[in-house]
């Protein structure tokens, strides 16, 4: 089968890889439909590596496809189900599995970084990390539930209230996101974003205001709309930690989403005592999957605007290219369908 494997220090080939089969009782082997591609693996791929991806690993962790082989142990699946996968695979067993807190498993198995992903014709995943996918979902907007599932789990932690201003800092897919759900929360929210088709594709979501960070300092631009300075500050790139302490009123809070293993912020510590401010870091889904779904079958919001781009999986690096110089809001990788 093809595959999109990461071959190290910024280099992801598409290369022929034997195709898997269920080998444990409860494996799950997965046709590939669409992949979506996702920040955390514009940083693996840059050089140097602002993420870890194990070498030779399949990448892909937000995909959606149809169920062609189930282990024996299987039960809640069958062949020609539509289902998405959890691509976070925790251990079950530690101190953070047994007290709720999923997310931090002290024992994950990451797929698409550590275990063969989903940017490939198959993947093979446990019957427990698998959910099936209402009718009316397509495959392509199925991709969104995972990043979906992620932002959840961030805005139920930032808690907008209406009347509240939000400031977004990146309108990538994962800024959109929080856009699309704190305005439904009844939030004031302004994106911070330099991409110009990105910029633009806020204002169409329903941002109140979207601030352009290349042009001045995104804290002085933000003193214009709000003097105060924003109740909430979402960091979804992974390194403009320092933004949001500069832009989060006295007593506000600063959300850090993004992941980048290189990022470092200097602040001033004192700065958060006088001020009283709130620095809270998100991690992932937790338990938000089931109302990802939810939310997509409904699509009140129109999740599907976020999808810009498509690409054949054979043009694995082009869509990289689209998502890193910010041409794609969301760019989705998706295998041709195989002919009779």
């Amino acid at each position: 089968m093809k595959a999109a494997v990461f071959e190290g220090a910024g280099r992801v080939s598409v290369l022929d890889r034997p195709q898997p089969a269920a080998e444990r009782p409860d494996d799950v082997v997965i046709r590939i439909a669409a992949n979506g591609l996702c920040g955390s693996d514009l940083r693996a791929f840059s050089t140097p590596p602002q993420m870890a991806y194990d070498r030779g690993v399949i990448v892909g962790h937000e995909f959606s496809g149809t169920v062609t082989e189930t282990g024996s142990d299987v039960r809640s699946l069958s062949e020609g189900a539509r289902v998405v996968a959890i691509p976070n695979i925790n251990c079950q067993a530690c101190w953070y599995c047994r007290s709720g807190h999923t997310n931090l498993c002290e024992n994950f198995v990451h797929i698409g970084s550590m275990r063969d992903g989903g940017a490939a014709e198959y993947c093979v995943v446990p019957e427990r990390m698998v959910l099936e996918l209402p009718d009316v979902v397509d495959d392509e907007l199925a991709t969104l539930a995972e990043p979906l599932a992620c932002v959840l789990n961030g805005a139920r932690t930032a808690g907008a209230q209406p009347g509240d201003t939000v400031l977004v800092l990146g309108g990538g897919p994962i800024g959109l996101l929080y856009l699309l759900l704190l305005k439904a929360a009844g939030a004031r929210v302004i994106v911070s974003e330099p991409s110009a088709p990105r910029a633009r594709t806020a204002r169409e979501l329903g941002a109140d205001e979207v601030i352009d960070p290349s042009r001045r300092p995104v804290a002085e631009a933000l003193a214009e709309l709000t003097p105060r300075g924003a109740d909430i500050v979402v960091d979804t790139v992974g390194m403009l930690l320092a933004d949001g302490v500069a832009c989060a009123r006295k007593g506000g809070r600063i959300l850090v989403f993004g992941l980048n293993d290189r990022a470092r912020a200097e602040l001033g510590e004192a700065d958060l005592s006088y001020r009283e401010l709130s620095i809270e870091g998100v991690y992932i889904a937790k338990g938000t999957f089931p109302l990802a779904l939810t939310l997509l079958e409904r699509n009140e919001l129109g999740f599907d605007r976020l999808i810009t781009h498509r690409v054949e999986l054979d043009r694995f690096w082009d869509a990289v290219e689209l998502a890193r110089s910010g041409d794609a809001v969301k760019a989705i990788v998706y295998v041709p369908t195989e002919q009779p």
